[in-house]
């Protein structure tokens, strides 16, 4: 096994804050499809991933917060009652969240029907990929930050997002360059975690 492959998996790691550069689509494509591994015939992971980029955050900011339209935010505050103004306050802070970096992954969950591999284990094996996905971008130069979130209407993120019924939104990975007063850390080179591992 390659030592440079083992230090990519050990030295990963979130980044504390990321700038809102994205790769570009053809980097997008090749860093993913080595997370995805070969083409094996006749099998497909049990995941995909949709990307938005920061200029479309308002968009699923609101698909978060429950809203259908974008909302007003000009309108004055007196107006808004109740219900009205905590989904106001929800958009803010789905808006805050969705604005994270230059590219937001969602990772979809997309179960294969006729495999033989019950739900919850291909579900699992969609969560793992979020795994891969951050040693291929640490390889890449790039930062991340994973954030699973739910919304209070799934159904407008399905809509938003396009999604069959019997697909899922696990997460989202965040994309972008480390900060620059942050970028010397996440360069470093940490010492090795103690293995969790007992043979007997």
């Amino acid at each position: 096994m390659s030592l440079q492959f083992l230090r990519v998996l050990a030295q990963r790691r979130p980044a504390q804050a990321i700038t809102a550069e994205a790769p570009e689509r053809a980097e997008l494509e090749r860093i993913v499809s080595a997370a995805v591994g070969p083409a094996v015939p006749g099998t497909r992971p049990a995941w995909r991933l949709i990307g938005t980029r920061r200029e479309d955050a308002p968009q699923l900011a609101a698909a978060l917060s429950g809203f259908k339209n974008l909302p007003d935010l000009k309108e004055t505050t007196p107006r808004l009652k109740g219900k009205q103004m905590r989904r106001v306050a929800a958009f803010r802070g789905s808006l805050a969240f969705a604005s994270n970096g230059g590219l937001a992954l969602a990772l979809i969950f997309r179960p294969r029907r006729g495999s033989g591999l019950p739900r919850r284990l291909q579900r699992g094996e969609a969560l793992g990929a979020r795994v891969v996905l951050e040693a291929a971008f640490y390889a890449s130069g790039w930062a991340t930050q994973w954030s699973p979130r739910k919304s209070p209407d799934a159904e407008l993120l399905a809509r938003f997002y396009r999604l069959k019924s019997e697909e899922e939104v696990l997460g989202w990975l965040f994309v972008g360059r480390p900060a620059p007063e942050f970028a010397g850390d996440h360069a470093a080179t940490l010492p090795p975690s103690r293995a969790p591992l007992e043979l007997r």
